[in-house]
């Protein structure tokens, strides 16, 4: 069965198909937040607890990123192969970014209307600068300022890869891959040291916007990236004790995300108002106990991904799935629509409505505008993720080939394939 162009990946590096569906609840779950905001649920409803700490979505996403972006650069230095091509990935990444951006935030500037869009400053929105100026973060999509986060992301992914290969701890597999390692922790921990410098300097989180750059969130893409790393360590090889346990038990992943889920939404007294005020120690647990919930619940999609489990039946889930393939559009639409759904043209039917139908409503309009967003425009655009502007006419376009255990190969970013 030909894979879909949004999450195909680049020739002969292995497709994790789960990661369709992770997606998806990811997707699911910055929704769920947004609405419980919306109609109040969040602040008054029993589960409110439960659904403002769901903004752990972004922190999916990132790991996801983190995961199936750097796969191929890992793959390659570990086992000593050439890097893959900074060109055609930067081709890719465009691809599949920018359209789809474009097209929602120009369209829902005009309806159902998006804030500070049409000043002097809407370009910022369009190259994804928003979360530079303090005063314009809250314009446009406002969803996307973790979609500049990514955008930052694929631009500084080349530039580790080409930190990793230098040969710190010798030339052979084992020392390539302890070097990953090495670095990869010591990135997070100045990404953290990072957070806590400019908590103590600016008094309050999260006021400052210095947290919605890279470098204050770099941490949660490295976990995704050591998870990568993991991945390719083990893969044909025997695997140590505790990949087989979740290849066995990955119930028992999902299990401790949702009992990290219920200690940060119950036990921290952190609340649902917005913008919150956090304790130094409320602010730091919540950053670090939402990336090992998405650590956790990655697990059994990256590590037997073939095996049994209800995780993993549950990932199969083919409507899960095809969310999952449209999940990028799910995420850009569904704010705007959500707010015109309370407000706009049906405000009367829904001002009072239940978070059940609220949420309802906006899954189905945000998965219309989604689908139609993918079919129409992003699915004929990826068609040309191969096919590289650079590359003479007539150029042979086959793809490399893949090993026999990785022919169904694939691969997709964080937010979008």
């Amino acid at each position: 069965m030909p894979v879909e162009p949004a999450v195909a990946p680049p020739p002969g590096n292995r497709r994790f198909p789960l990661f369709d569906s992770l997606r998806a609840i990811a997707a699911l779950s910055v929704l769920l937040t947004h609405v419980g905001f919306i109609c109040g649920a969040n602040l008054h409803a029993f589960y409110g607890r439960y659904t403002a700490r769901l903004d752990l979505g972004v922190c999916v996403f990132f790991l996801i990123s983190g995961f199936l972006l750097y796969r191929p650069f890992v793959a390659a230095r570990v086992e000593g192969r050439p890097r893959p091509s900074v060109g055609k990935y930067a081709w890719r990444r465009v691809l599949r970014i920018l359209p789809a951006y474009w097209l929602a935030l120009t369209l829902m500037s005009f309806w159902p209307t998006l804030p500070q869009m049409w000043t002097g400053h809407s370009w910022v929105y369009y190259v994804f600068l928003q979360n530079y100026f303090p005063a314009w973060s809250l314009g446009g999509i406002l969803p996307a300022w973790s979609l500049a986060v990514e955008a930052s992301f694929y631009l500084a992914l080349p530039l580790v890869a080409l930190l990793m290969r230098a040969p710190l701890f010798g030339r052979d597999r084992s020392a390539r891959i302890r070097s990953e390692l090495w670095l990869l922790v010591l990135l997070s921990a100045l990404a953290i040291g990072f957070r806590v410098w400019v908590k103590a300097e600016e008094s309050g989180a999260p006021a400052s916007n210095l947290y919605s750059t890279l470098i204050g969130n770099f941490d949660w893409f490295a976990l995704g990236m050591l998870l990568a790393l993991a991945s390719v360590a083990y893969e044909g090889r025997p695997r140590p004790a505790a990949i087989r346990l979740v290849e066995r038990f990955p119930s028992l992943c999902w299990a401790i995300s949702l009992a990290l889920l219920w200690l940060v939404a119950t036990q921290l007294g952190i609340t649902a108002e917005f913008p919150q005020e956090y304790s130094d120690f409320q602010w730091l647990a919540e950053h670090v106990i939402y990336a090992l919930i998405a650590f956790f619940l990655l697990l059994p999609a990256v590590f037997g991904d073939e095996l049994g489990g209800l995780p993993r039946r549950i990932l199969r889930n083919r409507a899960l799935a095809w969310l999952g393939l449209i999940s990028y559009g799910i995420f850009l639409w569904h704010l705007p629509l959500a707010t015109w759904l309370w407000n706009g043209r049906f405000g009367g039917a829904l001002r009072h409505a239940p978070m059940l139908e609220l949420t309802l409503a906006t899954l189905a309009v945000s998965t219309a505008a989604a689908a139609a967003s993918y079919y129409l425009v992003e699915r004929p655009i990826l068609g040309f993720k191969e096919r590289a502007p650079w590359r003479a006419k007539g150029a042979a376009t086959q793809p490399a080939q893949a090993s026999p255990a990785t022919a169904a190969a694939g691969e997709a970013s964080g937010i979008a394939g």
